[in-house]
């Protein structure tokens, strides 16, 4: 794939037949599941808590695979995601319980018992203030995962350290800040009008699932229709050619995080508002989830080969087996094995079939000769 092309759009990411590999995939992992479990699988409950599901850990796949397509790794996706879900937590509830509520009680962990909480008789605003209230919290989230995906990108472009061991280190950095604030205690008990973000519907579709579809949008737009999307690309395919065609490198990649941030704050949002909880750990699983998914979608883990189609395609089929395994009763533990089996085989693959296509391009490339 030329570096020219690619800054001009054109770009086969990943071919029609791939995409059609997905969506069988798919088909075949539903048709398996209904017939293992026909009334529980395919039941209204079910498929409704996927519905509700797939958008939290749809948009941080997302953000997964926006790092990757540069030709780095966002490992502090979960700890940034919880992170800002607590500081917006702390803002949400201050905001709404301005007199019965001290930020000393907020972290002693008391909106976490229900007789604390019985006993403060608390009454949150309504209408326009408890909306102004929820496009503050919702905008200190996006903006603390901004912050934390900025400082992402200058460990990575300016510093120069390696993408798998900066966002490392500031993972293990967010841990320790939201173990700080919250001392290990969880914080929830949220406005109801808040909870509608994450739990609410709009006729029979969830709230999330029309925000996951915007932001699967606005990322295809992103990375197909902006000089920035095509960069990022093409610091991913070659960051040396990407160089001595003009482009910054080190701007592209403090933009690229910078956006990894904005995603996962969105992400916190979805989180928060659906489980009325937020704590230091919450979601951790996603991480390994996140990167098989990117890489089941045909995301090269190389960077600069990959499109949004095939990672969606890939949410939902991990999606589809996940609560295939809940319904079977497989432990966590079991299904992290499973889930690590998964990326290495996925790994691979992606690793020998191309050199398998390349060493048959050559024998034919020297048989004509």
């Amino acid at each position: 794939m030329k570096l020219k092309s690619i800054l001009s759009g054109k770009r086969p990411a990943i071919t029609y037949s791939k995409n059609m590999t997905f969506i069988i995939v798919l088909i075949v992992v539903f048709v398996v599941l209904s017939i293992l479990q026909p009334t529980k699988f395919l039941s209204s409950t079910n498929l409704q808590q996927m519905a509700f599901q797939i958008p939290e850990f749809g948009v941080l796949a997302l953000a997964m695979m926006v790092a990757m397509l540069s030709g780095g790794i966002d490992l502090s996706i979960i700890a940034v995601t919880n992170l800002a879900g607590i500081i917006a937590a702390i803002v949400l509830l201050s905001l709404s319980y301005p007199e019965s509520l001290d930020l000393s009680m907020l972290l002693k962990g008391i909106m976490a018992e229900e007789a604390a909480v019985t006993e403060l008789a608390l009454q949150p605003p309504t209408g326009l203030k408890m909306f102004i209230i929820i496009l503050a919290t919702i905008s200190v989230a996006i903006g603390i995962a901004g912050v934390c995906g900025l400082l992402n990108g200058v460990l990575v472009s300016v510093i120069r350290i390696p993408p798998i061991l900066a966002t490392l280190g500031t993972m293990k950095l967010y841990e320790g800040i939201s173990l700080v604030i919250t001392k290990g205690s969880p914080i929830t008990n949220f406005p109801k009008p808040f909870l509608f973000i994450g739990s609410g519907t709009i006729s029979v579709i969830p709230v999330p699932m029309i925000i996951f579809i915007v932001c699967v949008a606005a990322v295809s737009m992103f990375l197909n229709r902006t000089r920035l999307g095509f960069s990022i690309y093409a610091v991913g395919e070659n960051s040396i050619a990407a160089r001595f065609s003009g482009l910054k490198n080190t701007n592209v990649l403090i933009k690229t995080y910078l956006v990894t941030g904005l995603l996962a704050g969105v992400a916190t949002i979805l989180i928060i508002s659906r489980v009325d909880s937020v704590k230091v750990g919450y979601g951790s699983s996603f991480l390994l989830q996140a990167v098989l998914v990117v890489i089941l979608g045909g995301v090269s883990y190389l960077g600069g080969i990959g499109n949004v189609a095939g990672v969606v395609l890939g949410i939902f089929i991990l999606r589809a087996i996940s609560s295939g395994f809940n319904i079977i009763g497989f432990s966590n533990h079991f299904r992290n094995v499973i889930w690590g089996s998964m990326l290495v085989f996925v790994t691979i693959i992606n690793y020998i079939i191309p050199k398998i296509a390349e060493r048959l391009r050559f024998k034919t490339h020297s048989a004509d000769m």
